[in-house]
């Protein structure tokens, strides 16, 4: 079915673009794997940004390597997590509660215990 509904497209397309595919036969059949690759990654994009998709799809979905990998998070010199937990530095008599981890050693560091960096003083 696409293949028919994407003469038309194929024929303006080569007409904009006549260096496509130059040297070889099967212009058309590239041009059809671009077009199908091109709405494969828009629906793609569109499931993942839906709250209500199972994570079992957006497993599948970033399996199959058609989506760049997501950009890593920026290095700070702690992350904030949704967990709290005791720091490990203060006794537990004070029982002081973070959400910060270290990310040199990932134990969990209450702000008293910790130093706030911009990314100019990191480096």
């Amino acid at each position: 079915m696409i293949d028919s509904t994407a003469l038309n497209p194929f024929a303006v397309f080569t007409e904009n673009v006549p260096n496509f595919g130059q040297h070889k036969k099967d212009k058309r059949q590239k041009f059809l794997e671009e077009l199908a690759l091109a709405l494969i990654i828009l629906h793609a994009r569109q499931t993942l940004e839906v709250q209500q998709t199972l994570q079992d799809v957006k497993k599948i979905i970033h399996s199959c390597g058609i989506l760049p990998a997501p950009s890593p998070t920026p290095t700070t010199t702690q992350r904030h997590l949704a967990q709290r937990k005791r720091c490990y530095i203060c006794p537990k008599s004070k029982d002081k509660k973070t959400k910060f981890i270290c990310n040199e050693c990932n134990n969990f560091v209450c702000e008293e215990h910790s130093k706030w960096l911009c990314n100019q003083c990191q480096e």
